[in-house]
């Protein structure tokens, strides 16, 4: 007469859209299991202090929970759910593409930009150095097909330029040397 002890079920759901912007989140909920504990995992790794029902997951990854039978140790692994926070910030979507020409690059700090995407639009060009800074800005109409930027005095280094139009932004690098 063998006892066999069968693992607990084991099973999330979310409690919103799983893909959201960077500040959000979504919760995640395991079905509750008499006698059980509970870990949530993001990925291979338990999290920590994450042994509630809930999990609030706030960054991309696939998260799941392990439920364990505190009298016989067995345990069963739920579902997985991927959560995907894409590169957006506030309400404003960044869109993949580069959707214009910096040349040349790298440069001195003396440079065109060039092709943008929104034209007979007005936007606005800002300049962020490494950490985040906001070093230039400036408010152009998109009616001209080129801008000529002169950043003087402007040390070495890598610089994100950001280019906002409605609500639409796109960056890229710039390298100056």
């Amino acid at each position: 007469h063998v006892l066999v002890n069968k693992n607990p079920n084991a099973s999330i759901s979310a409690g919103g859209p799983t893909t959201f912007c960077a500040g959000g989140s979504v919760i995640l909920t395991e079905v509750a299991v008499a006698g059980c504990t509970y870990q949530w995992y993001k990925g291979a790794s338990p999290i920590a202090g994450a042994t509630a029902l809930t999990y609030t997951a706030t960054t991309s990854g696939n998260y799941k929970c392990r439920v364990t039978k505190a009298a016989t140790g067995c345990f069963k692994n739920s579902n997985v759910i991927a959560v995907s926070v894409p590169c957006k910030e506030g309400d404003e979507l960044l869109t993949e593409n580069n959707n214009f020409t910096i040349y040349p690059n790298p440069n001195n700090g003396t440079f065109a930009i060039s092709d943008f995407d929104f034209v007979n639009q007005s936007c606005q060009i800002e300049i962020y150095n490494a950490i985040g800074q906001q070093i230039y800005i400036l408010e152009i109409a998109t009616t001209q097909n080129a801008i000529e930027v002169q950043l003087s005095n402007i040390a070495s280094g890598i610089y994100i330029i950001k280019i906002r139009s409605g609500g639409n932004v796109t960056e890229q690098k710039l390298i100056i040397e």
